[in-house]
């Protein structure tokens, strides 16, 4: 009889530590695709830096490049205060699918 419940106590904690180790097998491989994805998204946001110049408008809320005189919606606003009307070079992280930039740094063009 001591030996029947010795083996279903063994047989018990057996599956518990088996089942604790696949969940945390499982948390591990959704952190590694977290981390893959975040990756991927800062490569994605720093191989988007870019030089542009152009023109900023009236309302400080779009921007419109030289190069291809592309309008662009300006996701930081505040980063062109007081540069309203004005031409101006950027350093700007461009999302593509929106088509909205985020200024870095702000310099007058070289004339």
């Amino acid at each position: 009889m001591k030996a029947v419940m010795s083996i279903i106590l063994v047989l018990g904690l057996s599956l518990c530590v088996a089942a604790q180790t696949q969940g945390s097998q499982g948390n591990t491989q959704q952190d590694n695709s977290q981390m893959k994805q975040n990756t991927q998204g800062s490569q994605t946001s720093t191989s988007s830096a870019q030089n542009m110049s152009g023109k900023v408008s009236h309302d400080g809320k779009t921007f419109v490049s030289d190069t291809d005189n592309q309008s662009y919606k300006i996701g930081n606003p505040d980063a062109l205060q007081g540069k309203e009307d004005q031409h101006v070079a950027l350093v700007v992280h461009v999302d593509p699918d929106t088509n909205v930039i985020h200024i870095m740094q702000v310099a007058m063009p070289p004339q």
